[in-house]
């Protein structure tokens, strides 16, 4: 293979890798504005609603460990079944076991908004919070 024709291939291939780049970068900035959102988004939104709706005795002040969550996979893309586990403080550093079961739907793209979520179905310590 003579030089000139070893450059030419050379060109070829990396334009060829070139507009492959180009062509993932575009790809990569639309999948990016319709991006899911994350697990560890999912279950960190399942957890605020669930200690918005602890109800604890007395209500002051009072500590809470999540454990490991697990998210269950839905027919429906953009709504989620998470179950889980927290330990929290009973008083006087007497911490009790509670488990959680939620159900809720992302209702607007903006997945990083509180306000776009919606939850429809909460389970603490099995006793029915919300049944929407």
């Amino acid at each position: 293979m003579t030089l000139a024709a070893m450059r030419m291939l050379l060109i070829v291939f990396l334009s060829l890798l070139f507009a492959g780049g180009v062509h993932e970068s575009a790809w990569s900035d639309n999948k990016t504005a319709n991006a899911k959102p994350s697990d560890s988004m999912i279950i960190g939104v399942a957890q605020q609603f669930v200690l918005e709706h602890f109800k604890r005795q007395p209500a002051d002040y009072f500590d809470v460990a999540f454990d490991i969550a697990n998210i269950h996979p839905q027919p429906d893309k953009d709504y989620w079944a998470v179950v889980g586990g927290f330990m929290a403080d009973a008083g006087g550093n007497n911490y009790k076991p509670h488990a959680f079961g939620i159900a809720m739907r992302l209702i607007c793209p903006d997945h990083e908004k509180l306000e776009c979520w919606q939850m429809e179905k909460l389970v603490i310590d099995q006793t029915i919070i919300l049944n929407n």
